[in-house]
């Protein structure tokens, strides 16, 4: 029977050996439990672990993750076709993809592009990659600025970017590129690896040589949304009002709306019988058409002459289609807002603030950012593979230029403000504040703390003494007369 020592150790070292137990004759000592080494604590973990994927998807049987009810029933194809059509033909959609692609790419002070490839690695493999990739870029049917370009209006319109990096013959580096449609790509898995496929092409894509960046993705959808897709209802609606003022923009130009009303001629002025007559109700209409034709001259004239019994109304259209530009105004601010854009770069600076704008531009800055996070992934990608495959150890990046500050006096006032309550707190609270503010500022803290404490060290420098002779007016630079004789 266990000693009562015995049950309690059990109880607390459940499923672990006791690390005690009572020596006694009956009773032998338990062997320790050995240390397991950390090879055999993490053999032991993985073999808990299950040797490939358990969850399941629809492209496990050669299904795609797009659906009709996706975008209101509407196929991928004709969705994404819509987004390109729109971005050539309406002003607020290629307005706003133009507007995002220049404050992502914008070009330099000097105008040229404002797009380069930085490398990473020793001296000499970066001069190797500099050689390498000027020879790369030149064997591409686009200049790399336009190459990002497109790769930003891709993902805008088609929710990612891919592109194909083909290598040469020898495989000693790529030959070139080819852009891959969004709406051409279907997702594959085979087992537990996950590839691209081409819609009417048999040959998967090699995942070694090809690249696809999505933007906006939601739950399994691998395609990812396109950036402008929440715009699409709008800019159909749009189309139609611009319709409806274009209709009514053509009765203005006409004058005014006229309401006629014609005396109905008998039978017997019609020179007929009765009313059963063959011929009296094309006479009728004649005689009718005739009154519309004297009363649109009329109009255009301004007089008109016509018998008696016949009344004539003119109704202005300028006080019944006031309500148009309302309607117009109101769809336009869901237009530009699925549209990624603001209204004061669309020309609506009415109710635009300087405060406000300094809050809603980086939000645009932020949305111009992200589109290009997808396109430099899939170029990075082909830049590096044509390094790896010429033998040259270094890495490619590309680095783009920052669009300019438009508020830039106003940061620096506030950064000039914020030194002053540096100064006041630092001599305030000492050593603390200063460690505090290097950390906001992204700075080592130890470092600018070393430099404050010796900085504090050294001793002040004396004021400036006034000069006890200043000069009475004259002659500023004139000799006074404790001046020295030249």
């Amino acid at each position: 029977m266990d000693s009562p020592l015995q049950r309690v150790l059990a109880e607390k070292y459940a499923g672990n050996a006791p690390p005690l137990q009572a020596a006694t004759p009956t009773v032998r000592r338990a062997r320790a439990s050995p240390v397991l080494s950390s090879q055999q604590q993490i053999t032991r973990a993985l073999k808990e672990l299950p040797k490939g994927r358990t969850s399941r998807v629809p492209s496990d049987g050669n299904g795609a993750w797009w659906t009709l009810a996706t975008y209101e029933n509407r196929d991928r194809l004709d969705t994404i076709a819509s987004c390109r059509r729109l971005c050539i033909e309406d002003a607020d959609a290629g307005g706003a993809l133009a507007d995002l692609v220049a404050l992502a790419i914008p070009p330099l002070p000097d105008g040229s592009p404002g797009i380069r490839v930085e490398f990473e690695g020793s001296q000499s493999a970066i001069s190797r990659a500099e050689r390498e990739i000027d020879a790369l870029i030149e064997r591409l049917h686009l200049p790399l600025h336009e190459l990002a370009a497109n790769g930003m209006r891709e993902v805008y319109q088609g929710g990612g970017f891919g592109a194909e990096w083909y290598p040469n013959p020898g495989r000693t580096g790529v030959l070139g590129m080819e852009i891959v449609p969004a709406e051409e790509l279907i997702p594959r898995r085979r087992d537990n690896e996950r590839f691209w496929q081409q819609i009417n092409n048999p040959t998967p894509l090699s995942p070694q040589t090809f690249c696809y960046t999505s933007y906006g993705t939601r739950g399994r959808d691998e395609f990812g949304t396109p950036a402008m897709i929440a715009a699409l209802r709008e800019l159909e609606r749009k189309a139609n009002i611009t319709l409806g003022i274009d209709k009514v923009i053509r009765l203005l130009a006409q004058g005014v709306f006229l309401t006629v009303g014609i005396p109905t001629k008998s039978p017997q002025d019609l020179n007929f019988e009765d009313e059963n007559d063959p011929g009296y109700a094309e006479a009728l209409a004649a005689h009718y058409e005739a009154y519309v034709q004297m009363a649109a001259t009329a109009r255009d004239l301004g007089i008109g002459a016509f018998e008696d019994g016949t009344e004539m109304k003119a109704v202005p259209l300028t006080g019944n289609v006031g309500g148009l530009s309302d309607l117009e105004e109101m769809n336009a601010l869901k237009v530009w807002s699925g549209l990624l854009t603001l209204p004061f770069m669309r020309g609506k600076m009415d109710s635009t603030t300087q405060a406000l704008a300094q809050v809603v531009y980086p939000i645009l800055l932020a949305h111009a950012m992200g589109l290009r996070q997808a396109v430099t992934r899939t170029i990075e990608f082909g830049l590096n593979l044509h390094l790896r495959l010429a033998g040259v150890p270094a890495r490619a990046i590309l680095a783009f230029q920052e669009p300019p500050n438009p508020f830039r006096k106003d940061h620096a006032a506030a950064a000039l403000s914020q030194v002053e309550v540096d100064e006041r707190y630092t001599a305030l609270y000492g050593e603390e504040y200063v460690r505090w503010a290097a950390e906001r500022d992204g700075f080592d803290a130890d470092k600018v703390v070393a430099a404050w404490k010796k900085r504090q060290a050294q001793p002040a420098l004396p004021p400036p003494q006034p000069n006890p002779n200043p000069p009475q007016g004259g002659e500023p630079n004139a000799p006074t007369e404790n001046d020295p004789e030249p």
